[in-house]
């Protein structure tokens, strides 16, 4: 399915985020080329996602997804989808224009290039944000709720499970997204994850008392520069 473009707006304050910017005042001149890179960004996009929902059957350090072959490996996936017997799997992209824009920006522009990856980066997020509130709503009518979104390369989720995942949702047909040899997606604007559907009414919660925190499984924890500065990707 296609996400609107209308109802999709960028945060001013997570784009600055991402430059580096927290809570300091910037010049004049980077405002106007901020809200120029932001308007264009929205216009240049074409943000597509889709998802499917698998039965799922836990193991011992693996969860295995029904009617796929595919096991799920890691401690930190089992976790996760404890007490879960079912998931979405999320696939959601920006596609190429935007990319393209930021290669062609680095040539001309730099500066420009640095605030599109920026809104890129802003934009997908919110696409995924939007596919997300969708499943919670699917769920919330079945009178269950769903865990945060969990990603290959989380935790001890091998990054190869990348693969995986876009083989069975179909992923490079359906809405262009791949991987090359190095494992990046293409376009690379992009996201994957596994969503957990709880018995919990009001989630978004993988078990009762655990908190939405995805740095806890990220394996860029000791060393991000968002937690250096006390903040979050």
């Amino acid at each position: 399915m296609t996400m609107p473009l209308t109802p999709l707006q960028l945060d001013r304050r997570e784009v600055l985020r991402y430059l580096g910017y927290r809570g300091t005042e910037i010049p004049s001149s980077l405002e106007n080329t901020l809200r120029h890179c932001m308007e264009q960004t929205l216009h240049i996009i074409q943000p597509l996602y889709f998802y499917r929902c698998f039965p799922i059957i836990p193991g011992e350090n693996l969860v295995e997804i029904g009617r796929t072959g595919l096991t799920l490996q890691g401690k930190d996936i089992c976790r996760h989808l404890s007490g879960c017997g079912e998931v979405y799997i999320l696939c959601a992209t920006l596609g190429f224009a935007i990319e393209k824009k930021i290669r062609l920006s680095f040539l001309q522009k730099p500066e420009e290039a640095v605030i599109y990856d920026a809104c890129a980066t802003e934009a997908i997020e919110k696409v995924a944000d939007a596919a997300e509130a969708e499943i919670a709503s699917l769920c919330a009518g079945r009178g269950k709720g769903i865990t945060w979104r969990f990603s290959p390369g989380y935790g001890d989720l091998p990054l190869e499970t990348q693969q995986d995942l876009i083989r069975i949702m179909d992923a490079s047909r359906k809405i262009g997204l791949s991987l090359t040899d190095s494992l990046l997606m293409t376009p690379s604007k992009s996201v994957t994850a596994i969503i957990g559907v709880t018995a919990l009414p009001d989630g978004p919660l993988s078990r009762p008392g655990e908190k939405r925190n995805k740095c806890d499984a990220c394996p860029n924890r000791d060393r991000c520069a968002f937690r250096k500065r006390g903040d979050q990707c």
